[in-house]
């Protein structure tokens, strides 16, 4: 009986204006589903570390602040996935640029909007709880 591989990764919710970034997966097997920008832990690295470094190489942009925000577990049929979720911001002078070879667009949306694109399976029970819950997690004394 084989065991499962688990895939560790960061994820950054941005924040910006009362909205939050989506990123369209451009590669085959996920191309048009809709996820939270981020990437693997290295080793060595922390996945806060992994989170600002990913950030630096797919969105050409500097994570000014990171909190953490939960931990999501996902079974896919090929491995599982660890997410540390981080709710983030930008400097204000720093907009996100999508790298083709990662994102084939980048989208910030409303709270309305969140159910607007199709969500990697991962990240649907996270969007769920955020558009619950979005005062309360984005609030401004928080950020």
């Amino acid at each position: 009986m084989s065991e499962t591989k688990t895939i560790n990764v960061a994820a950054a919710i941005f924040y910006r204006d009362n909205k939050i970034l989506a990123a369209c997966r451009a590669d085959k097997e996920n191309t048009g589903l809709w996820e939270f920008p981020g990437g693997k832990v290295e080793a060595g690295e922390t996945s806060e570390q992994a989170l600002r470094r990913e950030i630096q190489e797919e969105l050409h942009c500097t994570v000014q602040a990171a909190f953490f925000y939960d931990t999501v577990t996902y079974s896919y049929p090929t491995f599982d996935l660890h997410m540390d979720c981080y709710i983030c911001t930008l400097n204000e002078s720093e907009s996100p640029i999508v790298d083709p070879k990662v994102h084939s667009e980048l989208h910030w949306l409303a709270q309305n909007e969140l159910l607007d694109v199709q969500w990697l399976p991962a990240d649907i029970e996270l969007i769920k709880q955020l558009g619950t819950f979005w005062n309360d997690i984005f609030a401004s004394q928080h950020l």
